[in-house]
């Protein structure tokens, strides 16, 4: 029996040919700092621009001398100061700080830039660099900016209206998509913030939207056939490695894992092609794992990639578009050695679990 150990999934290149109505939180608005605690206000009052005194919480009137005066409750002036001091008035409150929009143009570029270093009859899908960015921006836990992004896909590109409806539903998939591995609670966020975006900027687009019928509920494939999809995909991905993988999976889980695996996430959500096809869908499992800094599930998608088409040219501009999303938003990138993985390598040079990436940078 082989030895199985830990969760590790690697995929090598085969040779084969294959056939809520509550209310969310909004980055842009600042949270209200918690009140100063008596010392913090104490100390942050000890000094004032017009010389006037600033009385402290214990009722000790501070004047801009140095000198005190300890009124009781009767108001009488103890023996310390004889001196009349008024307390400052309350300060300003600040004012909401605001943010750095993202320049969309310097992702876009760079993968388009790196995908043209391919052989000239290999073109890549020109929403390819965005289904990309949109599971980026959800595996960096910036989901609000994807309102963002539908912006600038509006104005920086073809806008009528059956191009404007294929750009929606590519970011809607892709977020779907991408929920099983960057979270289900950041979809449904970023989700309801491309829809009321839409509903914001085009309402006749968000109509249409609207009356898309589910591609996942078709009464014209069974749950058989789904798993059969499923496992289609899966081997795609890993090749001649399947056997070990699905073996490796059945021993840790009791065999549930192998089953949600191919029978939900594979059948049901990530083998539906009609919007999103398996290429797109490879390489976004393997941006979402390069983000979140899991590196074996990483290299696993990054030769699962390989396996479903990518070039070198595509792996690579996905690599550095994650890293120019990431310096824009201000997250480390895990595989530069950025972060925690900083304490035990030196930053800005690829540790040794993400070696795997040289194979095309």
């Amino acid at each position: 029996m082989t030895n199985t150990k830990g969760f590790t999934v690697f995929a090598r290149p085969s040779t084969a040919t294959s056939t809520s109505p509550y209310k969310m939180y909004d980055p842009s608005t600042r949270i209200p700092s918690p009140p100063n605690s008596d010392d913090e206000q104490s100390i942050g009052s000890s000094s004032n621009e017009n010389g006037a005194g600033i009385e402290t919480p214990s009722g000790t009137v501070v004047s801009s001398t140095g000198t005190t005066d300890s009124s009781g409750p009767s108001g009488l002036p103890s023996a310390a100061s004889s001196t009349t001091t008024v307390s400052s008035p309350p300060s300003e409150p600040d004012k909401p700080r605001s943010r750095h929009r993202i320049d969309f143009s310097r992702p876009q570029n760079i993968f388009a830039a790196e995908s043209a270093t391919d052989n000239a009859d290999t073109t890549s899908p020109s929403s390819l660099w965005y289904i990309l960015t949109t599971a980026l921006l959800l595996a960096f836990h910036k989901e609000k900016l994807i309102a963002e992004l539908w912006t600038y896909l509006t104005t920086s590109q073809d806008n009528t209206d059956d191009h404007l409806l294929t750009v929606a539903r590519h970011i809607r998939e892709a977020t779907l998509k991408a929920s099983t591995l960057v979270g289900f609670p950041r979809a449904i966020n970023a989700l309801l913030t491309l829809h009321r975006a839409i509903q914001s900027s085009h309402p006749s687009l968000h109509t249409t939207l609207q009356a898309d019928s589910s591609l996942r509920s078709t009464p014209w494939l069974s749950r058989a056939d789904k798993f059969t999809r499923g496992m289609a995909l899966f081997e795609r991905i890993y090749a001649h490695h399947t056997p070990r993988v699905v073996a490796t999976m059945s021993s840790c889980s009791g065999g549930d894992l192998t089953h949600f695996a191919i029978q939900c996430i594979y059948g049901e959500l990530l083998a539906e092609s009609a919007i999103i096809g398996d290429l797109e869908t490879g390489m976004l499992e393997f941006v979402c794992c390069l983000a979140d800094g899991v590196a074996p599930q990483a290299k696993g998608h990054f030769f699962g990639s390989v396996n479903l088409g990518a070039t070198n040219g595509q792996l690579r501009g996905a690599v550095l578009l994650a890293g120019e999303l990431a310096r824009q938003v201000g997250v480390p990138c895990a595989w530069l050695g950025e972060g925690e993985a900083a304490d035990d390598q030196q930053e800005g040079k690829m540790v040794d679990e993400w070696k795997f990436l040289k194979r095309v940078m």
